[in-house]
């Protein structure tokens, strides 16, 4: 009887123990560590926002190489003289892929004579504008608002051998077509192809210089 009660109050004891040690400490696994694990911030200096500053020497990619040149009026704006002109050479100028190509004649060979050495010419120093370009110039033949009407006073300066181009601009937000001939480097070359365009195609034509 006395060894019962030894056993049953041996077991209440490791009950009581165990009991104990859920209710008021708990498993070791459920304990939450509570240190953060994240390092502390680094050192890093300072950003310093400074406003941009303009490079000095540098062009301005708006400004003009060539100041601006001036324009002729628009030839077919209306029906005009000159616009009526241009469109009647045009029509009298073939065109010169449908021209029949002539045979070339075939060369005599003939003796080669023997050059002598001869002192070499000195070259003439380029002149160049305020923006070390070198100066060219064209010949603005005539201002078109019609595409089709700069390709054909374009198509008949180049079968009278002008070197003819369109160059395209805008005025009040419209596209306009310029006819220009050239560019030469010399203004002098550029004034004797004016007076003959003007001669041969009736149009008052002015001289300016080349925007590259």
């Amino acid at each position: 009887m006395m060894r019962q009660r030894l056993v049953g109050a041996l077991v209440l004891l490791c009950g009581g123990v165990i009991l104990w040690s859920l209710l008021f400490t708990g498993p070791a696994a459920s304990k939450l560590d509570r240190k953060t694990q994240i390092p502390d911030a680094p050192l890093v200096d300072p950003v310093i926002d400074t406003p941009p500053m303009k490079p000095e020497g540098i062009m301005s990619a708006d400004t003009l190489l060539v100041p601006e040149q001036p324009n002729l009026p628009i030839a077919d704006a209306d029906d005009n003289a000159i616009g009526a002109a241009v469109r009647a050479e045009a029509g009298n100028i073939p065109d010169p892929a449908d021209s029949p190509k002539k045979s070339a004649p075939v060369a005599k060979s003939e003796p080669v004579a023997v050059k002598k050495d001869l002192p070499a010419k000195p070259v003439a120093a380029k002149r160049l504008d305020a923006n070390g370009l070198p100066p060219a110039w064209v010949v603005q033949v005539g201002v078109f608002g019609s595409k089709t009407n700069a390709e054909g006073l374009k198509k008949s300066l180049q079968g009278a051998g002008y070197k003819a181009f369109i160059d395209e601009i805008q005025r009040n937000s419209k596209p306009l077509y310029r006819v220009l001939v050239g560019p030469v480097i010399s203004n002098e070359k550029a004034v004797s192809q004016q007076t003959a365009i003007n001669k041969r195609f009736k149009v008052k034509s002015i001289v300016n210089r080349f925007e590259p």
